[in-house]
């Protein structure tokens, strides 16, 4: 499967990459995103959590995100997910900010184990953000999820990233 990324503007970065492949028993997706604010502001946006978030653009996912618990550099929390005809999905997660300044997101759904990581590079006058999502079976179940779904999962987040991308891209402080 090929996935190609754009930046926040929609055009094609030179730092595309096209990379999203089977590794093992896993699914693995690398993208780099450019983002016209500085690395603060990128990583503010996306790991400052307010303890009730409500998205106000309406391609947001998570739409909601409730804290839970917030002890040191980790955030319990739960997002709540749009799903098809009209459902709505709560996906409880885990985000950890380091000590370098990358942060990443954790969550287990339909016998998977979704993990992403993130880090903000300076990149002239904004950001180029890395993203590197991994899904790995918990399973049986997993496995059989993985199978079936695992491709659409990983377009799902290639289409997604870009979108939250571009409102980090309009919304950062």
């Amino acid at each position: 499967m090929s996935v190609g990324t754009r930046d926040a503007r929609g055009h094609v970065t030179s730092h595309s990459t096209d990379v999203a492949t089977r590794v093992g028993r896993s699914l693995k997706l690398d993208l780099q995103l450019s983002i016209h604010r500085p690395p603060p502001s990128v990583r503010a946006w996306w790991t400052d959590l307010p303890d009730d978030y409500v998205a106000k653009d309406p391609r947001e996912q998570p739409h909601r995100i409730r804290v839970l618990a917030r002890d040191g550099n980790r955030i319990d929390l739960v997002g709540t997910w749009r799903g098809p005809f009209g459902t709505e999905r709560l996906l409880p997660e885990a985000l950890r900010v380091r000590e370098d300044g990358s942060w990443t997101f954790d969550a287990r759904a339909m016998g998977l184990r979704i993990h992403d990581e993130f880090e903000a590079i300076p990149s002239g006058d904004g950001t180029r953000l890395q993203i590197r999502s991994t899904i790995t079976p918990a399973g049986p179940l997993g496995r059989i999820v993985a199978r079936l779904m695992g491709r659409r999962i990983l377009r799902m987040l290639a289409r997604g990233w870009p979108t939250a991308a571009s409102i980090c891209e309009r919304d950062a402080p």
